[in-house]
């Protein structure tokens, strides 16, 4: 790059890499080549093969490779269906399993490995995390600059900054984010859409202290995503030098495009709702509270059980919701009150606390001319709440009541229940920024996004 460029872009950080971007959705990434160690009680024999991260049929670590010829004996006592770990230079690399034998003139093996997975030494502190995050939606974030191989240097909207008390987190936005995205949307699966760096504020960071954070930082993107998302292929580095990796498949869906609250163009407010989520996050019973909350969430966004099951899991939600913060932090009812009330009822002190209206959406056609059809109903939570007993209690009346409820009617409870999740999540956590509002209506990028009003 020439002096004047770089005089013009010196103060705009440069995007994070990785090598473990991909070129295309679902490749293999290889993590060892060469000799390791299977050991199984007193035996141990070596293998020469290799040892890789796949993504189907699921997310695994794996390996496959050929038992040197001298150590045939000793692999004859090994148990198919008993565990082993794996050894690479001596140190160790996780529990194995064998999927597959082979025996002629050679011993052929293969199999997955369970659990955790880190190449070289865990137990060495590290001063930063270099992550990778697969099938993330798209943030429009602060600017970086790319440094392209000719020189020219290219600026673009492509880092969120997240920060607690205790670490920051940046993820970079892949600068060739639309091409992969547009790969991943047609041939589905899994590719890699964000490099990230994570850093202590004080002190350096233990392997074993961060099982926690990137747990709590996967739920919390999940939230954002719609869809189940952690970081992938965490390196450890100190001094520039990678002391460990760990290739643990940390849960991440496969790609389906489902709607997300995210606002499009916006980031404002999103590091202070990491910090709110990992404040609410120390404490156990909150923890839990979250984790099923954003797991029955994520869920009924991506219509497990199709519509049906999702109306079902979102209802689940909101009885959580009403729970934890009506019940168990503002003890507004107290006793069996709080369990005799209605489900519709429930739902609508809930979102009297949170100051979102009951009133049917009017862009909800469908379901505001089935309220106004229907006498016994009042307004969208009765709607909903009607469409879930009907299909929990299948008696005859209600299956019938069911067959005559189409499905835009269907569709429509659904995502204003989903609605209610989405608000109430976010009014728990006081963010302030933007959020799409998915009964608003549009649907073109940038519209019906809303603030949040708080009372």
């Amino acid at each position: 790059m020439n002096e004047d460029l770089n005089d013009i872009f010196k103060d705009i950080p440069e995007i994070i890499n990785s090598q473990y971007e991909m070129e295309e959705p679902n490749l293999p990434i290889e993590i060892y080549e060469g000799e390791f160690t299977l050991i199984q009680k007193e035996n141990s024999v070596k293998v020469t093969g290799r040892i890789f991260f796949d993504w189907f049929p699921h997310q695994n670590v794996k390996f496959e490779g050929i038992i040197n010829e001298t150590e045939h004996t000793p692999f004859v006592s090994f148990d198919a269906s008993e565990k082993l770990d794996l050894l690479i230079n001596d140190i160790d690399f996780g529990i194995a399993l064998l999927s597959n034998i082979t025996r002629g003139q050679n011993v052929e093996v293969s199999g997955i490995i369970q659990g955790e997975s880190v190449l070289g030494d865990k137990s060495i502190p590290v001063s930063k995390i270099n992550f990778t995050i697969p099938n993330l939606i798209d943030l429009w974030g602060d600017t970086v600059k790319v440094l392209k191989e000719n020189g020219v240097v290219q600026t673009c909207k492509n880092r969120v900054l997240f920060e607690n008390d205790d670490f920051i987190i940046t993820i970079d936005k892949s600068s060739k984010f639309k091409t992969l995205s547009t790969e991943l949307s047609k041939k589905g699966g899994y590719v890699v859409l964000y490099v990230g760096e994570l850093t202590k504020k004080t002190g350096s960071i233990e392997h074993d202290q961060l099982q926690e954070l990137i747990y709590s930082f996967s739920i919390f993107l999940s939230f954002l995503n719609g869809r189940r998302c952690a970081p992938l292929f965490l390196q450890g580095t100190h001094a520039n030098e990678v002391i460990w990796t760990d290739f643990t498949a940390y849960n991440t869906d496969q790609f389906k495009y489902v709607t997300s609250w995210c606002p499009k163009f916006s980031i404002d407010g999103m590091s202070e709702l990491w910090q709110q989520f990992s404040i609410i996050w120390k404490n156990q019973n909150d923890k839990n509270f979250l984790d099923f909350l954003i797991h029955w969430y994520v869920e009924a966004n991506g219509n497990s059980g199709y519509m049906e099951g999702s109306i079902i899991m979102a209802q689940i939600a909101l009885e959580l919701v009403y729970n934890w913060l009506i019940i168990e932090k503002k003890r507004l009812l107290i006793g069996k009150d709080g369990e005799n009330i209605s489900a519709a009822n429930k739902i609508r002190l809930l979102l009297g606390q949170i100051n979102l209206e009951t009133v049917t959406p009017t862009a909800f056609e469908n379901l505001k001319k089935f309220v106004d059809d229907n006498n016994e109903l009042v307004d969208g939570v009765d709607a909903f709440v009607q469409i879930r007993n009907a299909l929990i209690h299948s008696q005859e009346e209600k299956r019938k009541k069911l067959t005559n409820i189409s499905s835009k009617i269907k569709y429509e409870a659904q995502q204003l229940s989903l609605q209610y999740i989405e608000y109430s999540l976010l009014s728990i956590l006081g963010y302030k920024g933007k959020y799409y509002n998915r009964c608003s209506g549009k649907y073109y990028a940038g519209e019906g996004e809303e603030y949040i009003q708080y009372k």
